[in-house]
């Protein structure tokens, strides 16, 4: 069994927002700005004002019996995620896109 740390970023486009919820996110865009933005085990949700694309950030620590099966896994986990927080808001989206880099398999270079 390995646990392997990930970032999960998951990001998409707003489709077909109801006015109920569009007023609701013009009015919490600026505690959503892209500049608070951090990877959380809770997840971060950010969106521009022109509400037409936004991400959602994940720290996830993943166990898998492979490295492979936790990279498939922490994707997938990142999209439940971000489906399920979506979706309990109301808030309607195209398909999401999901990218997921395990902390693990990032080389630091270091300065001399």
């Amino acid at each position: 069994m390995t646990t392997r740390t990930y970032r999960v970023h998951v990001s998409g486009q707003f489709a077909a927002l109801t006015p109920a919820v569009r007023a609701q996110l013009l009015a919490e865009q600026p505690h959503h700005d892209v500049f608070g933005s951090a990877f959380t085990p809770q997840g971060t949700f950010t969106y521009a004002p022109s509400l037409t694309r936004f991400t959602l950030r994940y720290l996830l620590e993943v166990s898998e019996e492979s490295a492979a099966e936790a990279d498939e896994a922490a994707a997938v986990e990142g999209e439940l995620l971000a489906s399920e927080y979506l979706a309990s808001r109301g808030i309607t989206h195209k398909p999401l896109t999901v990218s997921a880099v395990c902390l693990q398999d990032v080389k630091v270079k270091r300065r001399r």
